[in-house]
C-alpha cells in the first residue's frame, strides 16, 4: 500500500537518492549538459527549496520500503507588460523509483500537486520536460499536458 504525505526535512535524504535517478536518465541523454551521477547528497540544496516552504511543498509516496516518489511544485507570479498578469503551478520533478514504476505513483502525485496549485487559487500549472525523456512525455500528455512552447538548443562546438 502507498501513502501520499507532504516531505518533511528528515525525507531529504531520500528524496536526493530518487532525485539522483532522474538526473542519470538527463545525464545518460545529455551528458554535455547535465553532470555525471555521484553523491544523491551534493543535491540537498535543490531539493530542499520546496519543502515546508509557503510557496512550494513537495509531496511523497512512501511504502514498507521507504520513499518511492516525489513530486515538487510551487507557485510562480510572472509580471511582465508583454503578457496577463498572472501566477501559476510549475512543476519541478517527478520522479519514481523503477520498482515502482507503472502503480499509477505518478499520477497521484500530480493530482496532488494539481490539487494543492487549486488549493491556492491558481487555474494553470506548467512543466518543463526534456524531449529526450518519452516516458515523461507520455505521461504528461496522458494527464492533458500540451505542448505551449518549443525551447530549441544548438551546441556549438569550439
Amino acid at each position: 500500500m502507498t501513502a501520499y504525505r507532504e516531505a518533511r526535512a528528515e525525507d531529504l535524504p531520500a528524496i536526493c537518492v530518487l532525485g539522483e535517478g532522474v538526473h542519470a536518465i538527463h545525464h545518460e541523454a545529455w551528458p554535455h549538459i547535465f553532470a555525471a551521477p555521484g553523491d544523491p547528497l551534493r543535491h540537498a540544496q535543490h531539493w530542499r527549496k520546496t519543502i515546508g516552504v509557503e510557496d512550494g511543498t513537495t509531496y511523497v509516496a512512501e511504502c514498507d520500503e521507504g520513499l518511492v516518489g516525489f513530486v515538487t511544485v510551487n507557485i510562480v507570479d510572472e509580471r511582465s507588460s508583454l503578457l496577463q498578469p498572472n501566477a501559476y503551478g510549475r512543476v519541478g520533478s517527478l520522479s519514481v523509483a523503477p520498482t515502482h514504476r507503472g502503480r499509477g505513483i505518478g499520477r497521484e502525485l500530480m493530482d496532488l500537486a494539481e490539487r494543492w496549485i487549486r488549493g491556492r487559487g491558481v487555474q494553470d500549472v506548467r512543466l518543463n520536460v526534456w524531449a529526450f525523456n518519452e516516458a515523461a512525455l507520455r505521461l504528461y500528455e496522458e494527464l492533458g499536458y500540451e505542448v505551449r512552447t518549443r525551447q530549441l538548443g544548438k551546441r556549438l562546438l569550439p
